[in-house]
Formats: structure tokens, C-alpha cells, sequence
């Protein structure tokens, strides 16, 4: 029992990393600065300088997205990943039919394949290939329905059947096209489920603050992210990318300095997150041994 707490654990902070680099980069990304050096230089008939304000109008909406992700509950989050997962499956599945098209059309062979060794064997690896994915996305989604992401198995079955390479290519756009509908059906179906959620949470927090105030808001935030390991984490990792940039630009001597000074600002800013969380666990735990344990703390927020 105490190993899977641990791994519910591991899995809450490191599920939420992502959404806190996502508003780390968003943070440094200046969309109007950005634009501006498009407008000052040569390049300002750049197509990109068209949709300045709908960038900084998806910006703003990075922002929301990446906060809304930082404070989903865990099991909604875990099956958002798998959802994300599915599709990058899906999208390795076209690649790999893609370029095993490809591979047949700059061949040329278009007779029985078990009369020709390498497109014996291209054949055999592709099928391989999509099998798997088939296999993964059909395992992640908790579906028997193993055709709803078969779709890119098509130009392989029009291969068996000795089909002309022109139409292969026919039928391969075909199967890009019918994935991408299903995946637009998916979301299409499940249009409305983050606003309900939205909406879910919002009577959620709207009883605790008023039955219990916001400060029992704030402190049962404060455990459900795990506020002081999830920002050590993300600033660990930082850490380490900074440290991968100092050894491929080591020749620069401000290179040395900018990681002499984030490391400095690293340690420092994560003692302070640690004073402040053993500063409310022993606020908290000084109300719990004065009887006064809040009943919130033992229904944490989903």
C-alpha cells in the first residue's frame, strides 16, 4: 500500500511539471517584442506578422490552459495524457505507412511481393509497425475495437492485393483522412466535458470558502499539488538544461556566469519554498494537535 501511495505520489508531481515549463516558456516569450522586431526588420511582409493578434490572443490562452492543466485532479490528468498519447501513436502509425509508400513508390515493384526479398521485408516491418500501434492505442484507451486505429493498415492490405503504387497513394490519404475525422468525432463528443469539469470544480471551491474560509482553500491546494517538490522538480530540470547549454557553449565566459547564477538563485529559491511549506505543516500540525482539525483536510479538493 505504502508503494503505491508513493507512486501516486511520484506520478502527481511529475504529471505537472510539463504545465509549469509550459508557463515558464510562455512567461519568456514576448509576443509583442516578437513582433515588433518582424515589423523593424526586412521581413516585414513575413505572413507571420498577419496573425499578430490572434498569437496574442492564443498566448493569453496558453496561460489559461496551462493553469487549468496544474490544477486538474490527478485521474483527469492521467487521461488526458493518455489521450495525448493515443494521438501521437496514431500520428507514428501515418508516418510509418507514409513512408512505407514512399519506400514502394521509389522501388517500382509492383508484383507479388514474396518474389522480392526487400519489399518482402519492407512489407513485414510495416506490418510490424502498425500492429504495435494498433495494439497500443486499442491497450491505452481500454477498447476492444482494435479498427478504430487500424485505418493505416489500408495501403498495406491494398499492397497484398497487388493494387497499382498510384492508387496506394490514393488509398494512404484516404486513411489520413478517415484518423483525423475520428479523432475530430472524438473531441467533437467530449466538446463539453471541460466545461463541466470547469464547472464541477467551481462548486467545489465555492463550498469549501464558504464553509471553511480561503485559507483551508489555499492549504488544501497546497497539498493536493505539492507546491515545494513540484517546483523542485521543475527548477531540477531546468537546472539541467542550463547545464547541457554551459557544456555545448562552454567556450563562452558568459556562459559560465549565467550558470553560476542560476545555480546560486536555484538553492536560494528553493530553501525559501521549503520555509514556507515547514512553516504551514507546522501551522497545520499545531492546529491538529489543538483539536482542531479541519474536516476539509481528509476530503481533499478532486
Amino acid at each position: 500500500m505504502a508503494a503505491k501511495e508513493k507512486l501516486e505520489a511520484i506520478l502527481n508531481v511529475a504529471l505537472r511539471v510539463p504545465s509549469i515549463m509550459l508557463l515558464d516558456v510562455l512567461y519568456r516569450w514576448d509576443v509583442s517584442s516578437f513582433f515588433q522586431q518582424i515589423q523593424r526588420s526586412s521581413l516585414h511582409n513575413n505572413p507571420l506578422f498577419q496573425y499578430k493578434y490572434l498569437a496574442l490572443n492564443m498566448h493569453y490562452v496558453g496561460y489559461i490552459l496551462s493553469v487549468v492543466l496544474l490544477t486538474l485532479p490527478r485521474q483527469h490528468l492521467v487521461q488526458l495524457y493518455l489521450y495525448f498519447l493515443t494521438a501521437l501513436l496514431l500520428y507514428a502509425g501515418h508516418q510509418i505507412s507514409r513512408d512505407y509508400v514512399r519506400s514502394e513508390l521509389e522501388s517500382g515493384y509492383e508484383g507479388p511481393m514474396y518474389l522480392e526479398p526487400l519489399s518482402m521485408n519492407r512489407f513485414m516491418t510495416a506490418l510490424v509497425g502498425q500492429l504495435v500501434v494498433c495494439t497500443l492505442c486499442s491497450c491505452v484507451m481500454k477498447t476492444k475495437q482494435i479498427w478504430l486505429f487500424s485505418a493505416h493498415m489500408l495501403p498495406l492490405l491494398a499492397r497484398l492485393c497487388l493494387v497499382p503504387l498510384e492508387t496506394i497513394v490514393v488509398i494512404n490519404k484516404f486513411a489520413m483522412i478517415f484518423t483525423g475525422l475520428e479523432v475530430l468525432y472524438f473531441l467533437a463528443s467530449n466538446l463539453l466535458v471541460p466545461y463541466n469539469l470547469a464547472k464541477s470544480a467551481y462548486r467545489e471551491l465555492v463550498q469549501v470558502v464558504e464553509v471553511y474560509g480561503l485559507l483551508a482553500l489555499g492549504m488544501s491546494l497546497w497539498n493536493q499539488l505539492v507546491v515545494p517538490v513540484l517546483f523542485m522538480v521543475f527548477w531540477l530540470v531546468l537546472f539541467a538544461l542550463q547545464i547541457y547549454s554551459y557544456f555545448s557553449t562552454r567556450d563562452q565566459p558568459a556562459s559560465r556566469e549565467r550558470l553560476l547564477f542560476l545555480f546560486l538563485t536555484r538553492r536560494e529559491l528553493n530553501y525559501q519554498v521549503t520555509t514556507v511549506h515547514e512553516n504551514s505543516q507546522f501551522s497545520h500540525n499545531s492546529h491538529r494537535s489543538a483539536g482542531c482539525s479541519p474536516k476539509w483536510n481528509r476530503h481533499p479538493l478532486p
